[in-house]
């Protein structure tokens, strides 16, 4: 079960790893400084919202949703005050776009995978 759930959190750090690659590729107005901040915050952020939801699961697998709903709104929070801090110090709008985009992505992917996860 634990191997499951790890699983779909492997799966969001191989995609923040392969969007940051195709960012480079396609997206080369984006510096590679500017592709990590994003990516290590998203990161970061996924992660911890990852282990919130699953350590709250396996003291009471009746609050998946109530903490998968906290979870949501706790990183809609921290990802927008992200995109604060990037138009307060006049970052291009490119690379809000572009964290913008990716988080959508990995919102994407997460909620199929803890949906997957959370039927076992």
């Amino acid at each position: 079960m634990i191997r499951k759930r790890f699983k779909g959190l492997l799966f969001i750090y191989l995609s923040i790893l392969s969007a940051s690659l195709l960012t480079q590729i396609f997206l080369p107005s984006i510096s590679k400084s500017d592709n990590a901040l994003n990516s290590i915050f998203l990161m970061i952020l996924f992660t911890l919202s990852w282990f919130f939801v699953h350590i709250g699961v396996q003291n009471n697998p009746k609050r998946f949703v109530v903490n998968f709903m906290i979870m949501t709104v706790m990183q809609f929070l921290a990802f927008l005050t992200f995109e604060l801090v990037l138009v307060m110090n006049n970052a291009a709008w490119i690379q809000v776009i572009h964290a913008l985009g990716l988080c959508i992505v990995l919102l994407i992917i997460q909620t199929v995978a803890l949906a997957q996860s959370g039927k076992s």
